[in-house]
Protein backbone atom coordinates (compact mmCIF):
# COMPACT_ATOMS: atom_id res chain seq x y z
CA UNK A 1 0.00 0.00 0.00
CA UNK A 2 1.18 3.24 -0.61
CA UNK A 3 2.41 5.86 1.78
CA UNK A 4 0.10 8.49 1.54
CA UNK A 5 -3.32 8.08 2.63
CA UNK A 6 -6.02 8.83 4.73
CA UNK A 7 -7.82 6.41 7.15
CA UNK A 8 -10.66 7.45 8.33
CA UNK A 9 -12.14 6.20 11.46
CA UNK A 10 -11.88 7.40 15.46
CA UNK A 11 -8.31 6.68 15.79
CA UNK A 12 -6.93 8.86 13.49
CA UNK A 13 -6.45 10.85 10.01
CA UNK A 14 -2.85 10.20 8.24
CA UNK A 15 -2.61 12.89 4.54
CA UNK A 16 0.79 12.54 4.73
CA UNK A 17 2.89 10.29 7.05
CA UNK A 18 6.60 12.31 5.84
CA UNK A 19 5.22 15.14 8.44
CA UNK A 20 4.56 12.68 11.49
CA UNK A 21 7.14 10.84 12.56
CA UNK A 22 7.22 7.02 13.27
CA UNK A 23 7.40 6.91 16.70
CA UNK A 24 4.06 9.11 17.10
CA UNK A 25 2.01 6.84 14.63
CA UNK A 26 3.17 3.89 16.11
CA UNK A 27 2.18 4.64 19.81
CA UNK A 28 -1.42 5.80 18.43
CA UNK A 29 -1.72 2.08 16.56
CA UNK A 30 -0.56 0.68 19.70
CA UNK A 31 -3.13 2.73 21.55
CA UNK A 32 -5.64 1.90 19.26
CA UNK A 33 -4.98 -1.83 18.97
CA UNK A 34 -5.47 -1.99 23.29
CA UNK A 35 -9.15 -0.08 22.69
CA UNK A 36 -9.89 -1.93 19.89
CA UNK A 37 -9.14 -5.37 21.36
CA UNK A 38 -11.41 -4.76 24.53
CA UNK A 39 -14.48 -3.36 22.47
CA UNK A 40 -14.01 -7.25 20.10
CA UNK A 41 -14.52 -9.06 23.36
CA UNK A 42 -18.12 -7.56 23.38
CA UNK A 43 -19.22 -7.82 19.59
CA UNK A 44 -21.88 -9.58 19.16
CA UNK A 45 -21.70 -12.96 17.18
CA UNK A 46 -20.70 -12.72 13.65
CA UNK A 47 -23.50 -12.19 10.68
CA UNK A 48 -23.81 -13.89 7.71
CA UNK A 49 -23.25 -11.19 4.86
CA UNK A 50 -23.74 -11.55 0.84
CA UNK A 51 -21.01 -10.93 -1.05
CA UNK A 52 -21.69 -8.45 -4.32
CA UNK A 53 -18.26 -9.25 -6.02
CA UNK A 54 -18.02 -12.89 -5.48
CA UNK A 55 -16.71 -15.84 -2.59
CA UNK A 56 -12.63 -15.37 -1.60
CA UNK A 57 -11.11 -18.30 -3.21
CA UNK A 58 -8.07 -17.96 -1.05
CA UNK A 59 -6.10 -21.00 0.50
CA UNK A 60 -6.69 -21.97 4.22
CA UNK A 61 -3.97 -19.66 5.60
CA UNK A 62 -5.79 -16.49 4.47
CA UNK A 63 -8.96 -18.06 4.39
CA UNK A 64 -8.53 -18.73 8.69
CA UNK A 65 -8.68 -14.93 9.09
CA UNK A 66 -12.55 -14.57 7.77
CA UNK A 67 -14.16 -14.31 10.74
CA UNK A 68 -12.16 -11.54 12.14
CA UNK A 69 -12.44 -9.19 8.60
CA UNK A 70 -15.70 -9.70 9.01
CA UNK A 71 -16.30 -8.45 12.72
CA UNK A 72 -14.42 -5.32 11.41
CA UNK A 73 -16.12 -4.87 8.15
CA UNK A 74 -19.27 -5.44 10.37
CA UNK A 75 -18.32 -2.95 12.70
CA UNK A 76 -17.68 -0.11 10.17
CA UNK A 77 -20.61 -0.82 7.96
CA UNK A 78 -19.17 -2.45 5.03
CA UNK A 79 -20.06 -6.54 5.56
CA UNK A 80 -20.50 -7.41 2.47
CA UNK A 81 -16.83 -6.42 1.09
CA UNK A 82 -15.74 -9.34 3.57
CA UNK A 83 -15.10 -11.92 0.91
CA UNK A 84 -13.36 -8.98 -1.43
CA UNK A 85 -10.82 -8.23 1.37
CA UNK A 86 -10.01 -11.65 2.36
CA UNK A 87 -9.14 -11.24 -1.60
CA UNK A 88 -7.09 -8.24 -0.68
CA UNK A 89 -5.60 -9.79 2.32
CA UNK A 90 -4.22 -12.76 -0.14
CA UNK A 91 -3.15 -10.34 -2.73
CA UNK A 92 -0.93 -8.50 -0.21
CA UNK A 93 -0.11 -11.46 2.02
CA UNK A 94 0.70 -14.63 -0.08
CA UNK A 95 2.17 -17.08 1.77
CA UNK A 96 4.34 -14.52 3.99
CA UNK A 97 3.88 -15.51 7.88
CA UNK A 98 3.99 -11.63 8.56
CA UNK A 99 1.11 -10.97 11.20
CA UNK A 100 0.81 -7.94 9.57
CA UNK A 101 -1.76 -9.73 7.56
CA UNK A 102 -3.60 -6.89 5.80
CA UNK A 103 0.06 -5.07 4.93
CA UNK A 104 -1.26 -2.04 7.10
CA UNK A 105 2.20 -0.82 8.37
CA UNK A 106 3.07 1.20 5.23
CA UNK A 107 -0.71 2.74 4.82
CA UNK A 108 0.29 3.91 8.60
CA UNK A 109 3.45 5.56 7.48
CA UNK A 110 5.70 2.85 8.97
CA UNK A 111 7.75 0.16 7.60
CA UNK A 112 7.05 -2.67 6.27
CA UNK A 113 5.82 -5.49 8.53
CA UNK A 114 6.01 -2.95 11.71
CA UNK A 115 2.58 -4.14 12.69
CA UNK A 116 2.82 -7.52 14.25
CA UNK A 117 -0.78 -7.67 15.37
CA UNK A 118 -3.04 -9.49 13.25
CA UNK A 119 -6.40 -7.71 14.97
CA UNK A 120 -4.34 -4.25 14.58
CA UNK A 121 -3.54 -4.77 10.80
CA UNK A 122 -7.45 -5.72 9.56
CA UNK A 123 -8.70 -2.82 11.60
CA UNK A 124 -7.00 -0.70 9.58
CA UNK A 125 -6.82 -2.57 6.82
CA UNK A 126 -10.49 -2.44 6.97
CA UNK A 127 -10.62 1.26 7.38
CA UNK A 128 -8.07 2.11 4.64
CA UNK A 129 -10.33 0.35 2.23
CA UNK A 130 -13.57 2.24 3.34
CA UNK A 131 -11.87 5.46 3.33
CA UNK A 132 -10.78 4.60 0.09
CA UNK A 133 -14.62 2.93 -1.20
CA UNK A 134 -16.06 6.35 0.10
CA UNK A 135 -13.55 8.75 -1.83
CA UNK A 136 -13.81 6.49 -4.82
CA UNK A 137 -17.47 6.93 -4.66
CA UNK A 138 -17.67 10.57 -4.32
CA UNK A 139 -15.32 10.91 -6.94
CA UNK A 140 -17.42 9.22 -9.51
CA UNK A 141 -14.86 6.40 -10.10
CA UNK A 142 -15.29 3.30 -11.22
CA UNK A 143 -14.58 -0.01 -8.74
CA UNK A 144 -10.99 -1.35 -10.88
CA UNK A 145 -9.87 2.37 -9.47
CA UNK A 146 -11.24 2.02 -6.12
CA UNK A 147 -8.97 -2.16 -5.82
CA UNK A 148 -6.05 0.08 -7.49
CA UNK A 149 -5.92 3.09 -4.96
CA UNK A 150 -5.93 0.25 -1.97
CA UNK A 151 -2.58 -0.31 -3.82
CA UNK A 152 -1.42 3.14 -4.76
CA UNK A 153 -3.04 5.42 -2.27
CA UNK A 154 -6.13 7.71 -3.06
CA UNK A 155 -3.93 9.85 -5.06
CA UNK A 156 -4.82 7.30 -7.54
CA UNK A 157 -8.55 8.15 -7.09
CA UNK A 158 -7.89 11.59 -7.99
CA UNK A 159 -6.02 11.48 -11.02
CA UNK A 160 -7.97 8.65 -12.52
CA UNK A 161 -11.22 11.04 -11.91
CA UNK A 162 -8.98 13.59 -13.79
CA UNK A 163 -8.50 11.06 -17.09
CA UNK A 164 -12.16 9.59 -17.62
CA UNK A 165 -13.19 8.54 -14.60
CA UNK A 166 -12.45 4.76 -15.25
CA UNK A 167 -9.52 2.58 -14.54
CA UNK A 168 -6.85 1.19 -16.62
CA UNK A 169 -3.71 -0.58 -17.50
CA UNK A 170 -1.96 2.01 -19.02
CA UNK A 171 -3.32 4.68 -16.20
CA UNK A 172 -1.53 2.72 -13.68
CA UNK A 173 0.85 2.57 -15.37
CA UNK A 174 1.51 6.01 -16.06
CA UNK A 175 0.63 7.16 -12.51
CA UNK A 176 2.85 4.64 -11.14
CA UNK A 177 6.07 6.22 -13.14
CA UNK A 178 5.08 10.03 -12.58
CA UNK A 179 5.26 9.23 -8.32
CA UNK A 180 8.23 6.88 -9.09
CA UNK A 181 9.71 10.45 -10.35
CA UNK A 182 8.12 12.51 -7.96
CA UNK A 183 10.50 9.79 -5.56
CA UNK A 184 13.63 10.08 -7.32
CA UNK A 185 12.67 6.02 -8.04
CA UNK A 186 14.07 5.16 -12.07
CA UNK A 187 11.55 3.48 -13.47
CA UNK A 188 12.16 3.33 -17.03
CA UNK A 189 11.49 -0.71 -16.71
CA UNK A 190 8.42 -2.30 -15.16
CA UNK A 191 10.78 -5.17 -13.77
CA UNK A 192 12.61 -2.27 -11.79
CA UNK A 193 12.43 -3.03 -8.00
CA UNK A 194 11.67 0.93 -7.35
CA UNK A 195 8.60 1.42 -9.37
CA UNK A 196 5.94 2.94 -7.20
CA UNK A 197 3.20 -0.25 -6.42
CA UNK A 198 1.47 -2.42 -8.86
CA UNK A 199 0.30 -1.71 -11.74
CA UNK A 200 -1.71 -5.19 -12.42
CA UNK A 201 -3.16 -5.48 -9.33
CA UNK A 202 -6.86 -5.11 -9.52
CA UNK A 203 -6.24 -8.01 -12.21
CA UNK A 204 -4.18 -9.97 -9.27
CA UNK A 205 -7.10 -9.24 -6.76
CA UNK A 206 -9.40 -10.22 -8.54
CA UNK A 207 -8.42 -12.97 -9.65
CA UNK A 208 -8.68 -14.35 -5.73
CA UNK A 209 -12.34 -14.39 -6.22
CA UNK A 210 -15.07 -17.27 -7.25
CA UNK A 211 -17.42 -14.93 -9.30
CA UNK A 212 -21.17 -15.68 -8.23
CA UNK A 213 -24.24 -14.34 -9.41
CA UNK A 214 -27.63 -15.17 -11.32
CA UNK A 215 -27.95 -15.35 -14.83
CA UNK A 216 -28.97 -11.82 -16.92
CA UNK A 217 -31.99 -11.37 -18.75
CA UNK A 218 -34.37 -14.55 -19.34
CA UNK A 219 -33.44 -17.97 -21.01
CA UNK A 220 -32.76 -21.51 -19.40
CA UNK A 221 -29.61 -21.55 -17.26
CA UNK A 222 -29.46 -25.50 -17.10
CA UNK A 223 -26.37 -27.56 -18.42
CA UNK A 224 -26.62 -27.88 -22.73
CA UNK A 225 -28.83 -30.78 -23.85
CA UNK A 226 -26.60 -33.45 -25.59
CA UNK A 227 -27.72 -32.52 -28.58
CA UNK A 228 -26.59 -28.79 -28.70
CA UNK A 229 -23.56 -29.84 -27.16
CA UNK A 230 -22.43 -32.16 -30.05
CA UNK A 231 -23.60 -29.80 -32.29
CA UNK A 232 -21.44 -27.53 -31.24
CA UNK A 233 -18.21 -29.75 -30.61
CA UNK A 234 -18.62 -30.96 -33.79
CA UNK A 235 -18.44 -27.81 -35.55
CA UNK A 236 -15.17 -27.10 -33.04
CA UNK A 237 -13.36 -30.13 -34.09
CA UNK A 238 -13.32 -28.68 -37.83
CA UNK A 239 -10.97 -26.52 -36.54
CA UNK A 240 -7.98 -28.44 -34.63
CA UNK A 241 -4.89 -27.41 -35.27
CA UNK A 242 -5.63 -24.13 -36.92
CA UNK A 243 -3.50 -20.94 -35.52
CA UNK A 244 -4.77 -18.34 -33.14
CA UNK A 245 -5.64 -15.21 -34.51
CA UNK A 246 -6.37 -11.80 -32.85
CA UNK A 247 -9.53 -10.60 -33.72
CA UNK A 248 -10.51 -13.81 -35.86
CA UNK A 249 -14.19 -14.31 -35.23
CA UNK A 250 -15.16 -16.83 -38.48
CA UNK A 251 -13.89 -19.23 -40.75
CA UNK A 252 -12.33 -17.30 -43.20
CA UNK A 253 -10.36 -15.26 -40.61
CA UNK A 254 -9.32 -17.75 -38.19
CA UNK A 255 -10.61 -16.96 -34.85
CA UNK A 256 -9.36 -15.74 -31.43
CA UNK A 257 -10.69 -17.46 -28.03
CA UNK A 258 -14.39 -15.84 -27.93
CA UNK A 259 -14.57 -15.49 -31.59
CA UNK A 260 -14.31 -19.40 -31.83
CA UNK A 261 -16.89 -19.50 -28.86
CA UNK A 262 -19.35 -16.91 -30.32
CA UNK A 263 -18.89 -18.82 -33.87
CA UNK A 264 -19.18 -22.57 -32.54
CA UNK A 265 -22.22 -21.73 -30.13
CA UNK A 266 -23.87 -19.59 -32.77
CA UNK A 267 -24.19 -23.39 -34.63
CA UNK A 268 -26.68 -24.46 -31.88
CA UNK A 269 -28.78 -21.35 -32.38
CA UNK A 270 -26.84 -19.54 -29.45
CA UNK A 271 -26.10 -16.08 -29.27
CA UNK A 272 -23.22 -14.84 -27.62
CA UNK A 273 -21.44 -11.42 -27.76
CA UNK A 274 -18.40 -10.89 -28.86
CA UNK A 275 -15.50 -10.73 -26.35
CA UNK A 276 -14.30 -12.90 -23.90
CA UNK A 277 -15.44 -10.25 -21.39
CA UNK A 278 -18.91 -9.77 -22.41
CA UNK A 279 -19.29 -13.32 -22.62
CA UNK A 280 -18.05 -13.63 -18.84
CA UNK A 281 -20.76 -11.17 -18.12
CA UNK A 282 -23.74 -12.53 -19.48
CA UNK A 283 -22.94 -15.92 -18.01
CA UNK A 284 -24.35 -17.56 -14.60
CA UNK A 285 -21.40 -18.27 -12.94
CA UNK A 286 -21.24 -21.63 -11.05
CA UNK A 287 -18.64 -23.40 -8.94
CA UNK A 288 -15.86 -26.04 -10.31
CA UNK A 289 -18.15 -28.83 -8.35
CA UNK A 290 -21.02 -27.57 -10.77
CA UNK A 291 -19.05 -27.26 -13.88
CA UNK A 292 -20.52 -29.74 -17.02
CA UNK A 293 -19.60 -30.11 -20.36
CA UNK A 294 -20.32 -26.77 -22.70
CA UNK A 295 -20.15 -24.55 -19.50
CA UNK A 296 -17.51 -22.06 -19.91
CA UNK A 297 -13.76 -21.64 -18.48
CA UNK A 298 -12.49 -18.01 -17.83
CA UNK A 299 -9.05 -16.39 -17.22
CA UNK A 300 -7.83 -13.35 -16.48
CA UNK A 301 -4.35 -11.97 -17.44
CA UNK A 302 -3.08 -13.88 -20.19
CA UNK A 303 -2.31 -10.56 -22.01
CA UNK A 304 -2.36 -7.05 -20.78
CA UNK A 305 -5.27 -5.33 -20.87
CA UNK A 306 -7.75 -3.29 -18.83
CA UNK A 307 -10.22 -6.41 -18.97
CA UNK A 308 -10.52 -8.59 -16.13
CA UNK A 309 -11.90 -11.57 -18.16
CA UNK A 310 -8.78 -12.47 -21.13
CA UNK A 311 -9.74 -15.80 -22.52
CA UNK A 312 -12.28 -18.20 -22.67
CA UNK A 313 -12.80 -21.76 -22.97
CA UNK A 314 -15.48 -24.76 -23.77
CA UNK A 315 -15.07 -26.42 -20.91
CA UNK A 316 -15.57 -30.34 -22.07
CA UNK A 317 -14.81 -32.51 -18.71
CA UNK A 318 -11.95 -33.95 -16.73
CA UNK A 319 -10.34 -31.21 -16.79
CA UNK A 320 -10.46 -30.28 -20.60
CA UNK A 321 -11.03 -27.61 -22.63
CA UNK A 322 -11.51 -26.72 -25.74
CA UNK A 323 -10.62 -23.43 -26.83
CA UNK A 324 -8.46 -21.12 -29.33
CA UNK A 325 -4.97 -19.72 -28.00
CA UNK A 326 -1.50 -19.10 -28.79
CA UNK A 327 -0.59 -22.99 -28.62
CA UNK A 328 -3.55 -23.16 -31.70
CA UNK A 329 -7.08 -24.49 -31.48
CA UNK A 330 -8.06 -27.83 -29.97
CA UNK A 331 -7.88 -29.47 -26.41
CA UNK A 332 -6.11 -27.94 -23.58
CA UNK A 333 -5.37 -28.85 -19.78
CA UNK A 334 -7.11 -26.26 -17.34
CA UNK A 335 -4.56 -27.90 -14.45
CA UNK A 336 -1.68 -26.79 -16.00
CA UNK A 337 0.32 -24.75 -14.02
CA UNK A 338 0.08 -21.84 -16.68
CA UNK A 339 -3.51 -21.95 -17.35
CA UNK A 340 -4.28 -22.83 -13.65
CA UNK A 341 -2.52 -19.14 -12.60
CA UNK A 342 -5.07 -17.61 -14.66
CA UNK A 343 -8.32 -19.18 -13.87
CA UNK A 344 -10.63 -16.71 -12.47
CA UNK A 345 -13.82 -19.48 -12.84
CA UNK A 346 -16.70 -21.46 -14.58
CA UNK A 347 -19.65 -19.60 -15.92
CA UNK A 348 -23.15 -21.32 -17.73
CA UNK A 349 -24.37 -19.68 -21.06
CA UNK A 350 -28.06 -18.60 -20.65
CA UNK A 351 -29.58 -20.04 -23.72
Amino acid sequence: MAATVAVKGTIFVVRNWKQITIGIVFSLIFMAGLLVGVQSSQQEPLVNSNSPLGTANVPPNIAQWKGLVQEYTTKYGIPEYTDFLLAIMYQELGSSKTLDIMQSSESAGLPPNAIQDPVMSVNLGVQHFKSVLEQGQKAGVDFATIIQSYNFGSGYLNFVALNGGKHSVELAQAFSLSQSGKLGWRCSDWRAPYCYGDYTYVQKVMRNLMPTGMAVGGGDVSPLGEQAFNVIIAEAKKYIGWPYVWGGAQPSTGFDCSGFTQWTFAQAGIKLPRTAQEQYDISSKISPAEAKPGDFVFYTGTYETDKYITHIGIYMGNGIMFDSNGSGIGNHDINSPYWQSHLVGFGRVIH
